[in-house]
């Protein structure tokens, strides 16, 4: 039983890991659906966990391990192909109730697979709460080694895909348990030689996919990084580089690689150090050698595309790379270095990633590393040339209102490409005469950016029609409450009539959060009442032990991601630290065998939470990774803890129940999690009262647990 407990964290969290990870990139990278995802997971294991013990035909584990193994490598490739069937267009931006529905119904195979899994084993030993505990327990730590496998391997050794065939390949082999020496030799050199071989020949296999979506191009390469999936394209010597499904740059592109570049040296001619925030090759690092005294230092932490893209760019032009990821770069700057530009280009926000480099935290960071009158440059992808929508409208307000809360000027050029220059020096009010006459002394005569074109594009009434759409004082983009990653939700949600309705209503109205609280007081209240309320009240715990650690696991991730950066090494620390937690917790509690054990576990998450709530932004940068790990160790080691007082209300002294109720109702709220809170409410209420609701939460399940306690 142990074995297979271990075995189900192990596939259960791999196949997880994966499937969330294919998602993200075949649906343009976009975070928001992991949450959406999480909860298709987590019912479709609650749903496996509850049918596993009532349904009369009861597959055994190593059944239902093979199917698990068959299907996730399949899931792999229909989630990499389905973008063919829902657009023809390379890279256009999939409708996100189109997502959010295939991202959950392609979670739930191997999610109600999971679920019957647990309840399978636990059915091997007779004693229920018994065997409960002890699933959850090497479930966990299975978890914890597939967590950390999967991370240290996929981008480095392994594709998804490749990934996913070795998981299966581990878990059937490891199946078949030996008590002799050969057999152990022989599982291990069988286990070797099959992922030698998945190894060699899934990249070719890989290589196929992607030929076959993107079927009007030549597909030059194709891998996985710690960060996305990255494929480079080449059609009739255009070179395109596609980020997890998305067109991010494109060689030779004349017009963009002016406007990122040419603007802001007409306002500061004296520009020489230039930091760029993406990549520099596609353009950018060719015309700055065609001008004189240019400086660019490119930060981007994707080192395995640096040798990618030289094979098919021209290498001219000065650059100097840093392979770190940028927030990190700007907290370990040496203060000796001083820009005269800095330029963001990460790409359009649609997720936390590339939006955390327009909040008020990030934005006062540049400024450490700007001459006092540098400037600071974000050439966005919305068109104002002509009709400026409300959506788009009000995007473009909070990114300006953003800026000017950290700088003191703030200019903006309608066009195509909506750009923003900010400034402590106001170096933007010139005639447009001195302008234009800054074009020829470049040194380098722009074959779009040129006085006619300047001319027409910064017309008076043009640009008085964008001033006058961002004159309305907004909220801005902060970490305690990201708004501007669901403001881009909203503005791509009118290409579509369902979007159009129904992303709207999600992201902005907030009507319908008010419903939350009274669906979890109505539980506690037919919890907490009645005949058998100290047992029925385990059910209760069960949800808050997976609502409220989920939600906090969440909630670190996010803010470590957007206060540190994350490279993957680092989130492998989180989550197996977490998982780790989790299993010593539950491991400790049951072998202690004390009751009440759910008073310690509820004050300890609720001091956590407190603890999170008021120290989280005054942590030294240096000290957050360690802050973290502490902060989930410890919620995980109280969850652990809740997880064994509630089996010892629900199960103590009933044989025959089902034994997936307790671990579904603790999927459930997990799900709960999953879904609302950093996917929907946290841009809707802010990070503080996000953490004011866990805390209630928490203090509600105290309260009832003393009322239940007799």
């Amino acid at each position: 039983m142990k074995r297979q407990a271990f075995l189900l964290g192990f596939f259960s969290t791999g196949g997880q890991i994966l499937l969330l990870r294919e998602l993200v990139s075949s649906f343009n990278g976009n975070e928001l659906l992991i949450g959406i995802a999480f909860f298709g997971w987590m019912i479709a294991i609650a749903l496996g966990a509850i049918f596993g013990g009532r349904i009369k035909i009861k597959l055994p584990p190593t059944a239902l391990f093979i199917i698990g193994a068959i299907i996730l490598p399949g899931l792999i490739i229909d989630i990499r192909l389905i973008p063919l069937l829902l657009t023809t267009v390379i890279g256009e931006v999939i409708p996100f109730s189109t997502a959010a529905l295939c991202s959950m119904a392609l979670m739930i195979p191997i999610g109600f697979v999971s679920g019957r899994l647990f309840t399978a084993i636990a059915r091997r030993e007779h004693r229920p709460a018994a065997s409960v505990v002890v699933v959850y327990l090497f479930e966990g730590l299975g978890a914890f080694v597939g967590g950390a496998a999967i991370t240290a391997l996929i981008g480095v050794v392994f594709s998804t895909l490749a990934m996913s065939l070795a998981i299966g390949a581990v878990v059937v082999i490891l199946l078949f348990e030996s008590d002799s020496r050969p057999g152990i030799l022989v599982q291990a050199v069988l286990l070797m030689a099959v992922l030698v071989l998945i190894w060699f020949q899934v990249s070719e296999l890989d290589l196929a996919i992607d030929r076959h979506k993107y079927r009007a191009y030549r597909v030059e390469k194709t891998f996985d990084t710690h960060y996305s999936h990255q494929t480079i394209l080449s059609r009739e010597n255009t070179f395109t580089l596609l980020t997890d499904n998305m067109v991010e740059a494109v060689y030779p592109d004349q017009v963009g690689t002016e406007n990122t570049l040419i603007p802001p040296l007409l306002y500061h001619p004296g520009i020489k150090r230039i930091l760029i925030i993406g990549r520099a090759e596609f353009g950018i690092r060719q015309l700055a050698g065609s001008l004189t005294g240019l400086m660019i230092t490119a930060v981007d932490p994707r080192p395995s595309l640096d040798g990618e893209i030289d094979r098919y760019l021209p290498a001219d032009g000065p650059l100097l790379r840093d392979s770190d990821d940028p927030l990190k770069y700007f907290i370990r700057h040496n203060s000796a270095h001083f820009y005269d530009l800095i330029i963001l280009n990460p790409g359009p926000p649609d997720n936390y990633r590339n939006g955390r480099f327009l909040t008020e935290r990030f934005l006062g960071l540049t400024k450490t590393l700007l001459k006092s009158d540098g400037i600071l440059y974000y050439p966005s992808d919305y068109d104002t040339d002509r009709y400026i929508s409300p959506e788009k409208k009000e995007l473009l307000t909070v990114i300006f209102y953003t800026l000017e809360a950290n700088f003191r000027h703030v200019h903006i050029w309608p066009g195509e490409k909506t750009l923003f220059l900010a400034s402590d020096s106001d170096c933007f009010k010139i005639p447009a005469g001195a302008l234009f006459a800054r074009i020829d002394s470049l040194g380098y005569m722009p074959q779009y950016i040129n006085q006619a074109y300047l001319a027409d594009r910064l017309n008076e009434l043009r640009v008085d029609r964008l001033e006058q759409a961002v004159s309305e004082k907004s909220g801005i983009n902060t970490i305690e409450k990201p708004i501007l990653e669901y403001l881009q939700a909203i503005y791509r949600s009118q290409t579509g009539p369902l979007d159009r309705n129904i992303v709207p209503y999600i992201f902005k109205e907030n009507k319908w959060v008010i419903f939350i609280p009274g669906i979890i007081l109505l539980l506690f209240l037919v919890l907490v009442m009645g005949r058998q309320k100290r047992r029925r009240f385990g059910l209760f715990l069960y949800f808050t032990a997976g609502v409220v650690s989920l939600s906090l696991e969440l909630i670190a991730f996010y803010l470590y991601q957007a206060t540190a950066g994350s490279l993957y090494a680092e989130m492998s620390i989180l989550i197996g630290v977490f998982m780790l937690g989790l299993s010593l917790g539950t491991y400790y509690s049951y072998r202690i065998n004390k009751e009440n054990l759910e008073f310690p576990a509820l004050l300890l998450l609720l001091t956590a939470a407190v603890i999170l709530l008021v120290t989280h932004h005054r942590i030294n940068p240096g000290a957050l990774l360690f802050y973290h790990i502490f902060f989930l160790f410890t919620v995980a080691l109280a969850t652990g803890s809740l997880f064994v007082a509630a089996t010892d209300r629900y199960y103590y002294g009933r044989a025959e129940v089902n034994r997936g109720i307790g671990y579904a109702m603790e999927i459930l709220g997990s799900a709960i999690g999953a879904l609302l809170t950093t996917t929907i409410l946290l841009p809707l209420i802010g990070l503080p009262w996000l953490l004011g609701a866990i805390i209630i939460i928490l203090i509600l399940s105290l309260v009832g647990a003393i009322i239940t306690a007799g």
